[in-house]
């Protein structure tokens, strides 16, 4: 994968992350407001805070699946280190 594919992909993480994050605290918001309500306001709150809850699983697998696409890729153009022969302290890195 190429560099700029890479750069694009990190790009993509970070606003998935950033979408997670603030639909997390609408959700908090939604909760504060469900907790504090009764009554027909308390049924409507509830409902409006089902559906942030059901946003905020949305986002969380936007993200998660952008995590699994990122942790599958290779992130050098180098190939991997081999181990060289023995130290005194074990197995050395190239």
């Amino acid at each position: 994968m190429n560099t700029l594919k890479r750069e694009r992909l990190v790009d993509e993480l970070v606003e998935a992350y950033i979408d997670w994050r603030e639909t997390c605290a609408r959700l908090n918001d939604a909760y504060r407001s469900w907790a504090c309500e009764t009554g027909s306001r308390g049924r409507v709150a509830f409902e409006l805070y089902t559906a942030a809850l059901d946003a905020e699983e949305r986002a969380a697998a936007v993200y998660a699946g952008l995590v699994r696409r990122a942790d599958e890729l290779p992130w050098s153009e180098d190939p991997p280190a081999r181990p060289t022969g023995g130290s005194a302290g074990g197995v050395g890195w190239q």
